[in-house]
């Protein structure tokens, strides 16, 4: 809540397929200086997500490529992150689209409104991520992603301990080492709530606090 009136910008989350490549993307609020106490709280979150994000999309306006505000923005993103440039709107621009690179940074210029482009857009992605039609099998780990699979495999090899035949299943401890898993994998999917899973779970034993 803020004094201002108006509705605080939440980043919006979807999971997405790509020729069958699993992609979490979250659309934030536009970056931008502004004296907006509402809008500054979306812009802050904005940030905040890019640098848990393992891919940028950076959207401008085909009618002005090359506008000094989106050249803050790409100043402002970490070296190591990557990042496609998205010329949008070129049904207005009267450009056709095309897909290229400005100083080894893929760029595509493409239309939301009409789709023009847009499979352009597609291909840009997965070769960035390792998974192009040259790298088919290729898959990118990160670091931090597999982190989260070590952490999640440790929590899981626990909870199998205290579900060991030779004592009393100990429920409770399975549960939380259930939970911590599902916590490690969710850095990776983006999914950070056990709900389910811990609602699976109480559905099935009854588990005393």
């Amino acid at each position: 809540m803020t004094a201002v009136a108006g509705t605080t910008r939440d980043a919006i989350r979807s999971s997405v397929e790509v020729d069958g490549i699993p992609l979490h993307v979250i659309d934030t609020a536009g970056l931008r200086e502004t004296n907006d106490a509402v809008e500054q709280i979306g812009v802050a979150r904005a940030w905040a997500e890019i640098e848990r994000a393992d891919l940028a999309l950076v959207i401008t306006d085909a009618r002005a490529p090359h506008h000094g505000g989106d050249a803050a923005i790409v100043a402002r993103l970490r070296s190591t992150l990557p990042r496609v440039v998205v010329r949008n709107k070129i049904d207005l621009a009267g450009v056709e689209a095309r897909r290229g690179a400005v100083d080894g940074i893929a760029e595509v210029w493409l239309s939301a409104k009409t789709g023009s482009g847009v499979d352009l857009l597609r291909h840009a992605i997965l070769e960035v991520v390792g998974a192009g039609e040259n790298t088919h099998d290729a898959f990118l780990a990160r670091e931090r992603h597999v982190r989260a699979l070590g952490t999640a495999r440790e929590h899981l090899a626990l909870a199998a301990t205290h579900l060991s035949p030779a004592s009393a299943p100990a429920l409770e401890l399975c549960a939380e080492e259930l939970r911590q898993a599902h916590d490690a994998l969710g850095e990776i999917t983006g999914a950070h709530t056990a709900d389910d899973l811990l609602g699976a779970i109480f559905g099935r034993f009854c588990i005393g606090k």
